[in-house]
């Protein structure tokens, strides 16, 4: 009896132990599940998303940066965000102002250019003010379409403003849309070619069309 009494306490007293040593093993190896970090550059903080603002491995990147512009000194990222909001308003407010003026474009063609392009330029504020002028316009000298675009702005603006010329501020609009079109047509798939080859598959069905009219008739 005694012994048997002597190994039950002996039992007792392990299961003891390793009650209390199971907590400080099972501390050790839990994971931390509190906050991340706020990632560096990044726009939201830790509601980013780790490559915002950077370049991922595919080569992907993020159309707004976080880090400081030196066209921007001294501007913070909440500032950048008012300013960011205040030109996608304004842009938005002439873009549909414009709107109204498109059933009467020959009656107030200067009117509807004007407010084309101060919309236009308001929308390339706003997003050189997110992604940041500097990182914007430094590939301006590999994009001569967006050089060509910015050029017709200006210009358009120029003759609207300055000129009050009715003819030189739609040739300017018009240039515009020409850029925008050609820009279109470079981002579908074929390109030019393409465009090509679908206007001869519809003038030679619309010329078929034609002649066999011409021939019951």
């Amino acid at each position: 009896m005694a012994d048997l009494n002597r190994q039950l306490q002996d039992y007792l007293a392990q299961s003891k132990g390793g009650a209390r040593t199971v907590p400080q093993s099972s501390s050790s190896t839990a994971v931390d599940l509190g906050d991340p970090e706020p990632v560096s550059g990044s726009w939201f903080g830790r509601w980013s998303s780790p490559w915002s603002g950077s370049q991922s491995s595919s080569g992907f990147s993020w159309p707004w940066s976080a880090e400081p512009d030196p066209c921007l000194p001294g501007v913070s990222r909440r500032q950048r965000l008012v300013a960011f909001c205040a030109c996608a308003v304004f842009s938005s407010l002439c873009f549909g102002l414009s709107a109204l003026y498109a059933p009467l474009l020959l009656l107030y063609a200067r009117k509807f250019a004007l407010l084309w392009s101060l919309g236009s330029l308001f929308a390339i504020a706003a997003a050189a003010v997110l992604r940041g002028p500097y990182r914007m316009f430094a590939g301006l000298p590999t994009s001569p379409g967006a050089a060509a675009y910015l050029c017709a702005l200006a210009g358009t603006l120029y003759a609207a403003l300055r000129l009050h010329s009715t003819a030189l501020t739609a040739l300017g609009a018009a240039l515009q849309v020409a850029v925008i079109c050609a820009c279109a047509v470079s981002l579908l798939p074929g390109g030019s070619a393409g465009i090509r080859f679908m206007g001869g598959v519809a003038a030679a069905a619309i010329k078929r069309t034609v002649t066999g009219k011409t021939t019951s008739i």
